[in-house]
């Protein structure tokens, strides 16, 4: 008999194993597959890695595509029933994507797929929605845009039953070919809980396709006063 932690465990092997398996062909596979991977580290830090598989007709950027990935990390919160909290999770996705690509100067993925997360809580905390093992439906987007000098950049998701969602909107003009600065908002959140962030954040290309962003702003977070936040975050692909 299988128990839902163990199928989780082996939807999250399978993922990885799926990932894996992508990683050597996409170093001779062109336009079809894409790895990509990279952490943050702030109030909650974590690392994710996956891939981008085309799908008969389509490439990376432009057309439908299958994308996997998994991810692992950690967090502190306050709870207004059981006072501070250590959270740690790890989680894998499957979604298929509609891919736009216009010139390089705009493109945009809107995915529909299929989460699955198992959030662990020291000290437990029964008004967590996303306590314990949880399976849902997401809507994703991503994308950007470039004029000139200037660029906007945008992601985010939502899960229809939980209600958890994430977004960001930047907004940056480069300085040269490698750096460029501009202002972020961020927010995240479920029914129970909220962190909004903004201020200026700067990008460093370091290799093809591949940035470091660097922000610090004011940050409002549910249990905690408002305050200061630094953040840096790392993402590439291959």
């Amino acid at each position: 008999m299988f128990s839902v932690r163990s199928l989780r465990a082996r939807w999250f092997a399978a993922v990885l194993g799926a990932v894996a398996f992508a990683a050597p062909v996409a170093a001779t596979a062109g336009d079809t597959v894409q790895i990509f991977g990279g952490g943050q580290f702030d109030y909650a830090s974590y690392g994710f890695f996956g891939a981008t598989v085309a799908l008969p007709g389509a490439t990376i950027g432009n057309g439908m595509a299958l994308r996997a990935y998994a991810d692992a990390g950690g967090y502190n919160y306050t709870s207004g029933l059981v006072g501070g909290v250590k959270a740690n999770f790890r989680g894998a996705e499957l979604d298929a994507v509609y891919q736009l690509n216009h010139n390089n100067g705009f493109w945009s993925d809107f995915g529909l797929g299929v989460n699955d997360t198992y959030t662990g809580l020291t000290p437990y905390d029964p008004s967590n929605p996303l306590r314990g093992d949880q399976v849902e439906l997401r809507v994703s987007l991503d994308g950007g845009a470039i004029s000139g000098p200037w660029r906007a950049d945008w992601f985010g998701f939502y899960g229809p039953r939980i209600g958890d969602y994430e977004a960001m909107l930047g907004g940056t003009h480069a300085l040269s070919p490698a750096w460029r600065l501009g202002l972020q908002v961020y927010g995240e959140g479920n029914p129970n809980y909220r962190l909004y962030q903004v201020g200026p954040y700067a990008g460093v290309t370091f290799a093809k396709d591949s940035e470091l962003q660097f922000s610090a702003g004011e940050a409002w977070e549910s249990g905690y006063a408002t305050r200061a936040y630094v953040k840096a975050l790392v993402s590439a692909r291959l």
